[in-house]
């Protein structure tokens, strides 16, 4: 009788000690990050799993969101990692919960426990942790917002109305209108610019000057000759009725500055300030004219 009493205690801790081994080779802990929060923070719960061996040693139960008091999670995160311990691996496995409180004073979070079965033996295990609390300070009093004043409305309603008026009185009153420029004006102010910046380029020079001739004929008699030849612009020139000396002076001008603005070497010197002189006092005396004739 003895002795069978004495195999069935040996088989019992024969059966026993694989469990008690697997028990030693893997762990649970869980902290939190805080021990006082204020009602509008958060606290971060961290679980840890540690084992020894490689992410295949044991296989894990889906874990549980924490059971908690006061407290909610607003979010979760994980990760694994192994490392090299006195020649065995060690895999670490974290689990991460951002807290909230849902009410002041105490905050708990109720144990946490978790299934494994080690492998390839299956041996079942169970880890939990202990119960952990956290204080919550009382929410912060927001400021009620006070009655607006009886004179600050009218006030604003009268700042509004007199905006308002102005508005609409600004809007009634015509603009000041400014005189268009005849094109003898549009001429002489663009030939002040190209006498300014356009007389040290010969090219550049009678460039900008057979444009400005152009322009100045187009808006003058509307004969449609934007990017045309200055044979062609004399040809349509010849045809209005305008005083000969004006045209003859117009055709010249035109033809020499499309002939210069084309020359490979420099002209005659001294012929560039002659002849803005010569432009300046045409088109001058031209605009004190048809300024008298328009009064």
């Amino acid at each position: 009788m003895k002795y069978r009493i004495t195999l069935a205690a040996i088989a019992l801790i024969i059966l026993l000690i694989p469990g008690l081994y697997a028990g030693e080779r893997i762990s649970l802990s869980a902290h939190l990050d805080k021990t006082d929060i204020p009602f509008e923070g958060t606290a971060e719960l961290q679980l840890e799993i540690r084992w020894y061996g490689d992410i295949t040693s044991y296989a894990f139960e889906v874990l549980p969101l924490p059971e908690m008091e006061n407290l909610k999670v607003l979010g979760t995160s994980s990760s694994i990692s192994s490392e090299m311990e006195d020649g065995q691996e060690v895999t670490t496995r974290f689990f991460k919960y951002r807290l909230k409180p849902t009410s002041s004073g105490t905050g708990s979070i109720n144990p946490i426990t978790l299934q494994c079965v080690s492998m390839p033996d299956s041996i079942p295990n169970q880890l939990a942790t202990q119960l952990m609390t956290i204080n919550i300070a009382k929410p912060v009093p927001v400021e009620e917002k006070g009655e607006i004043p009886v004179y600050f409305i009218v006030l604003l309603i009268a700042v509004l109305i007199a905006g308002f008026i102005f508005i609409v009185l600004r809007m009634r009153k015509k603009p000041e209108q400014v005189p268009d420029k005849n094109p003898e004006e549009i001429f002489f102010e663009d030939l002040v610019r190209l006498k300014q910046d356009g007389q040290s380029d010969r090219k550049i020079f009678f460039t900008r000057l057979y444009r400005m001739l152009t322009l100045f004929i187009e808006k003058k008699y509307g004969l449609g000759i934007i990017n045309q030849t200055a044979e062609i612009i004399a040809a349509k020139l010849d045809s209005v009725e305008i005083p000969i000396n004006d045209k003859e002076k117009l055709i010249h001008w035109l033809i020499k500055s499309e002939k210069e603005k084309y020359a490979a070497f420099g002209g005659e010197p001294g012929y560039i300030i002659r002849l803005t002189a010569e432009l300046e006092k045409y088109f001058e005396k031209k605009d004190i004219k048809d300024k008298s004739e328009a009064k």
